[in-house]
């Protein structure tokens, strides 16, 4: 997932038991989303993954040809099946930055799965070839995370959650945010109703430290825990028939699947350990000057906030494909993709919780060390919502040459990101398809290598997929960046007989992103930011026997 468009806080708006489920449904989506589920690997494991998909879309004669161009499948000599098994390591090098402090942390999350599992069965024919294929491979991972925290003395994620329209009856404040109707349950913001009758802003952050009372002695320790997971795969059926010699026509269908989980923790913490006066009457400062109106907390000490989507995503598209042997050495093929129409289904929430230094209803240890329960509100599982997503088409083509023991590989793919469509049956994505209609169409590319000496061979390819969003943003070391992924990869194969092959291939990809912890005013100072340099390892060691 991006990260940059803050999605998170988006959601919000949409919990259950704060506003009516469909009253701003489009909110919970943006085009992080569109994105996200319309990208994948460059190939999903197979020969092709050692060569980063280079030769994919120009007609590769492997049942994961199903992947890329189904024409490929043509090309087998003969029936053939082969499977490979998945390994990830996902590696997250996040800085967060605040006014105050930066720090650097690492983190690495892994997965074990099925790469692929395909197989394919080439009739017997007195001429041409007629070959079917069946493929049930991963098509993307999302697999990764950071925890990363530093110190904070100019602002808290508390001013974010301050109301700039509200109304008040005889009970209280009404919000027009749900998200801060939220923090006003959970205590990270209080409201004052002798401020309002006397004309004034009535709402004041849990922490404050601007704060006159403070000082400048408040320090915030700000943490950022962040993991997604989740994965998509494909089931993929189709043919490939020789319509004239060496010229190859193929089609597939394809049905996909997956889920997606997003999980946040955040947390804040008084680091200065600052406490209410002992007078109130006669304060010293510095003092932590926060009271909750009604009860007999003071004194901000802790607040925490947990958020989680939990998607789970189905599709079906069709590839048809044309691959022909140009000339004895060279191969060539041209792939077209449908729209992959996506059902999804987001089952998502937000729970805040504020502690407190004291509670003066006690009796004694008023102010105990580690502070008091305070408030919490929320729900993880409050809020779900249905809607649908219409992938853009792709077109693309490829070319493969082969001489002697070296084969050369290299493919383009062209996206129009402006035909994605968001849609359901309750809501209104207007804004949200007005700005996928400004983004970039995108030309993927791949190239490859493999040289083979004996019964070995070895392999490597470069990919790139260009971010349609086209935004720059500064990267872990400062500099400029974007968020287009590169993928790099090798492999090794080994084929001991003509019937059997293994292989071990790795391929990494490689990508910046930056998330916001919170926005506040300029005023207020700058808000914290994560930056993040992300490398997901992928290791695929498989066999593929032709009986």
């Amino acid at each position: 997932m991006s990260f940059r468009s803050v999605r998170v806080f988006l959601l919000v708006s949409l919990l259950g038991g704060v506003l009516p489920l469909l009253a701003q449904p489009a909110a919970a989506q943006t085009l992080d989303d569109v994105v996200r589920y319309s990208e994948r690997f460059p190939a999903p494991g197979g020969p092709g993954a050692g060569r980063a998909g280079a030769g994919l879309l120009s007609g590769l004669g492997a049942p994961t040809a199903l992947f890329g161009n189904p024409a490929g499948l043509g090309w087998l000599s003969g029936s053939a099946i082969g499977g490979d098994f998945s390994v990830l390591r996902a590696r997250s090098n996040a800085q967060l930055t605040t006014p105050d402090a930066s720090r650097t942390v690492d983190r690495t999350v892994s997965d074990y799965s099925l790469g692929s599992l395909a197989g394919a069965y080439s009739f017997p024919t007195a001429r041409g070839a007629l070959v079917l294929g069946v493929s049930l491979h991963q098509s993307n991972a999302y697999d990764r995370g950071f925890d990363v925290g530093a110190a904070n003395r100019t602002n808290s994620i508390t001013d974010s959650f301050l109301p700039s329209a509200f109304s008040v009856d005889e009970e209280g404040p009404l919000f027009e945010s749900a998200r801060s109707e939220l923090a006003y349950e959970s205590g990270a913001i209080d409201f004052s109703r002798t401020v309002y009758e006397e004309g004034g802003y009535p709402f004041f952050p849990a922490a404050s430290p601007r704060a006159p009372a403070v000082d400048g002695q408040m320090e915030l320790e700000q943490r950022e825990n962040l993991l997604e997971s989740g994965q998509m795969n494909e089931f993929s059926t189709g043919a490939a028939i020789e319509v004239a010699p060496g010229v190859m026509l193929g089609g597939g269908l394809n049905i996909a699947f997956g889920s997606y989980t997003f999980e946040r923790f955040y947390r804040e913490r008084d680091a200065s350990d600052l406490l209410p006066p002992e007078d109130p009457s006669n304060p010293e400062t510095p003092y932590d000057p926060y009271f909750l109106e009604g009860t007999s907390l003071e004194g901000f000490y802790e607040y925490r906030l947990e958020e989680r989507i939990e998607t789970d995503i189905s599709g079906v598209n069709l590839r048809f494909g044309l691959s022909a042997q140009v000339t004895d050495a060279l191969r060539g093929g041209f792939l077209v993709e449908t729209p992959t129409w996506y059902n999804l289904t987001e089952v998502f929430g937000t729970e805040m919780q504020t502690d407190f230094d004291c509670d003066f209803s006690r009796s004694g240890a008023a102010c105990p060390v580690g502070g008091v329960d305070g408030f919490a509100s929320g729900s993880l599982t409050g809020s779900e919502f249905e809607y649908r997503l219409r992938t853009p088409w792709r077109l693309g083509g490829g070319l493969q040459y082969t001489q002697n023991r070296l084969t050369l590989a290299g493919d383009l793919e062209f996206v129009d990101w402006t035909q994605a469509r968001v849609s359901a049956d309750d809501a209104s994505f207007t804004d949200l398809n007005r700005s996928i209609r400004g983004l970039d169409a995108t030309l993927n590319y791949q190239v490859g290598a493999e040289y083979a000496f004996g019964p070995t061979a070895v392999r490597a390819g470069v990919a790139v997929r260009p971010d349609p969003r086209d935004e720059s943003f500064r990267d872990v070391d400062g500099q400029s960046t974007d968020a287009d992924r590169v993928f790099l990869s090798a492999g090794l194969r080994y084929t001991p007989d003509e019937q059997v092959s293994i292989y071990a291939n790795w391929m990494q990809e490689r990508f910046d992103d930056t998330f916001p912890s919170y926005a506040v005013d300029s005023s207020l100072g700058e808000s914290p930011v994560v930056r993040e340099d992300v490398a997901r390892n992928r290791i695929l060691v498989g066999i593929t026997y032709r009986p």
